[in-house]
């Protein structure tokens, strides 16, 4: 009974640990909101860390926020980030071989489209257009 007690005990502390409260100098929270601004939500993918009510979003939030008050810069909070979750971690990855369908796969999806359309508009408009040979009888 008691290691369940302490174990609970144990478990509440660290929760109240990951509490997230702001830096105390506003240049620092400053520079934390706009990193989490820059950050993309594991889970919710199409949300940054600031937006996210995601728990890793949170615990991103209270990590930035540790990372800034030790004194690093932000490129090295971004590394090491990108380092343990990939570049997708990055709302603007870097464009690099692993990350050239990030960049590029919607452009060339939109201009195939856009060229898929407008051969099956001109087939669809070349069917419609009466020949001249039943216009001679």
């Amino acid at each position: 009974m008691r290691l369940v007690l302490a174990a609970c005990s144990f478990m509440l502390l660290c929760g109240f640990a990951l509490v997230e409260t702001p830096l105390p100098d506003p240049a620092q929270e400053a520079r934390a909101q706009t990193l989490f601004k820059q950050l993309r939500c594991p889970t919710c993918i199409a949300q940054s860390i600031h937006d996210s009510n995601a728990d890793i979003a949170s615990d991103l939030r209270v990590l930035v926020r540790e990372r800034i008050a030790q004194g690093q810069s932000d490129d090295q909070i971004k590394a090491y980030l990108s380092a343990r979750y990939g570049d997708l971690i990055l709302l603007k990855p870097p464009v690099k071989t692993r990350t050239l369908p990030l960049w590029f796969a919607p452009w060339i999806l939109f201009l195939g489209g856009g060229i898929a359309v407008f051969f099956i508009l001109r087939r669809h408009g070349a069917a419609q257009t009466p020949s001249d040979d039943h216009d001679h009888p």
